[in-house]
């Protein structure tokens, strides 16, 4: 640990965010840091709490390190410091309220207000960290930033909450979510009742959100008897229903576009605790996960495809076990903490003076 390195870290979001507690956890494994965050619920009131801190603190660091939903942050610590900033844009907002969420159009005042904070953000910033090479290209493309200003960081979970644990009898398949369209709910719904003839399968839906009214009532138009929808559950209780579950569904599996470039937050949490996951064919999941090694891979956007997925695995114990081992050292190897943490370290020590 170079604890003569200080490293402010900042970010738009709760410090509690799993992102955000992430790479926290990441620097300190290797620097000193000085944390300024809020945790206030109401966005405005934490950036107003967080601008304030950051005005009364100059140039007492190395680096500072912008986390999660800090576009905002990044263009205050420009105005403020000349020191080298490290930003972790993790997703694009312009593209999360435009394309993904559908709120405004991408041409509307408040479209063309995200896209500039996005691009702008990523010019103030020295360097900018995505969570998947894929949405590293993505942002290339759609802001026209030099590609070796660009890099990755897989996103991990809390290690010390999703761990291997022994075996209850397994039985349903899990899927949790926040029912955001990216998900493909639909998808899993409808893949629920091309399987409803099979009594060994039976669907367990945690969460709430954006599209669950619908997918609600999507499974009652269906008349799904094989699937329970629970309500949405802590964080500290999802070990619960992972350890469980004969198959856990990671996703994503809609055919956005969005959905092509990230490796969903459920993926790693299931693959730490040494579960047999289910995970969408696209690009982003083959940078992590190799098929029928470490995960089994399904088309996007096909509620057959998927089905039949469940199916087979359901009929392989041996290869849900062979899949979950896997998954567990691919998880350690690659995006548990003391691998991020190196990473992040390099990442750090480029922007430092030689």
């Amino acid at each position: 640990m170079n604890r003569a390195i200080q490293v402010l870290y900042t970010c738009g979001r709760e410090p509690e965010y799993p992102r955000n507690m992430m790479l926290q956890a990441c620097l300190k494994t290797n620097f000193s840091v000085l944390s300024i965050t809020s945790s206030k619920p109401q966005w405005p009131l934490r950036y107003a709490q967080i601008a304030a801190h950051l005005l009364r603190t100059r140039g007492s660091y190395d680096v500072a390190c912008v986390g999660f939903l800090g576009q905002p942050l990044v263009l205050l610590m420009r105005q403020i410091t000349s020191r080298p900033i490290l930003f972790d844009a993790f997703l694009s907002v312009y593209d999360t309220l435009c394309y993904d969420r559908q709120r405004f159009a991408p041409d509307s005042p408040m479209g063309r207000l995200a896209y500039w904070l996005d691009n702008i953000s990523c010019r103030y910033a020295d360097l900018v960290i995505l969570d998947t090479q894929a949405h590293a290209n993505y942002f290339q493309r759609l802001f026209n930033i030099p590609r070796d200003k660009l890099t990755s960081l897989f996103v991990g979970c809390d290690e010390n909450l999703f761990v291997p644990r022994p075996e209850p009898k397994a039985g349903y398949v899990l899927f949790y979510s926040s029912f955001l369209p990216l998900h493909g709910s639909e998808i899993i719904v409808r893949a629920a009742k091309l399987l409803e003839g099979d009594r060994r399968i039976r669907f367990r839906i945690i969460g709430n959100g954006m599209e669950y009214p619908r997918i609600r009532r999507l499974a009652d138009d269906l008349k799904l008897s094989n699937t329970d929808f629970l309500p949405p559950v802590p964080l500290s209780a999802l070990p619960d229903h992972i350890v469980g579950a004969a198959i856990c569904l990671g996703g994503h599996f809609s055919g956005s576009s969005k959905a092509r470039r990230v490796i969903a937050s459920k993926t790693y949490q299931c693959l730490a605790m040494a579960r047999p996951t289910i995970v969408g064919d696209n690009e982003a999941n083959r940078e992590l996960l190799t098929p029928g090694y470490d995960a089994y891979f399904c088309p996007l956007d096909t509620p057959q495809g998927l089905a039949e997925a469940i199916a087979y695995l359901m009929g392989a114990p041996d290869l849900r076990v062979y899949l979950g081992n896997n998954g567990r050292q691919t998880f350690l190897s690659r995006a548990s903490i003391s691998a991020l943490s190196q990473q992040v370290k390099i990442l750090v020590s480029k922007l430092l003076p030689r």
